[in-house]
């Protein structure tokens, strides 16, 4: 899943696109690979946002999973100073970082806000403060070079805020830039379910 996104919304936004299919999730941490290690074997792996950037920050390790691999939102360095496609500041992200630990619901209303996610910083109280500065942490440091290996499937809305689809092409050929899609999944998803799981 992606920073600061609640496992019941996610998981809703996941089971309309594919209802038919056994889901397990896991919230971006250093402990989702072995979780996902441990809930195989898996027909497909996927990673939405800051989860696209731990699946691709371990591809080796994910690719002896033996699974299909899908990334949403795919993330190979968030700030745009690395000139990877992100688009936000990494003076922003250590603001936000701040912010959270000062006013935590306003922090996160802001980010939804960025983000163009239909979620209220009361859904996600589930979240501990560990996991979103942990989360946070990467977002600011964490970098993949490309490529990506063979065979994955990369979905980015054209109109996301976050990250610059145009960008990330260059940097990911098969990148598919969903027609008037933002950083929400929920395009992102269809534009996949479309594709065929």
């Amino acid at each position: 899943m992606g920073w600061a996104v609640p496992e019941v919304w996610f998981s809703a936004q996941v089971r309309a696109a594919f209802p038919d299919a056994e889901h397990f999730f896991f919230a971006p941490t250093e402990a989702a690979l072995t979780g996902l290690e441990q809930a195989g074997p898996l027909d497909c792996v996927a990673g939405y946002s800051l989860g696209a950037h731990c699946l691709l920050a371990e591809a080796g390790r994910v690719a002896r999973l033996g699974a299909r691999v899908t990334l949403l939102a795919p993330i190979l360095a968030f700030p745009a100073e690395e000139a990877l496609g992100g688009r936000v500041a990494r003076t922003q992200v250590r603001y936000l970082a701040r912010w959270l630990k000062r006013d935590r619901p306003a922090a996160l209303a802001d980010f939804y806000s960025r983000a163009g996610l239909d979620l209220t910083p009361e859904e996600a109280a589930e979240l501990s403060m560990e996991t979103l500065n942990a989360g946070l942490v990467r977002l600011e440091q964490g970098r993949v070079e490309p490529p990506v290996p063979d065979g994955w499937r990369l979905y980015l809305g054209d109109h996301d805020a976050l990250l610059d689809a145009t960008a990330l092409a260059r940097q990911l050929p098969g990148l598919v830039a969903v027609a008037n899609g933002t950083h929400h999944p929920a395009a992102l998803l269809r534009a996949w379910a479309e594709d065929g799981l």
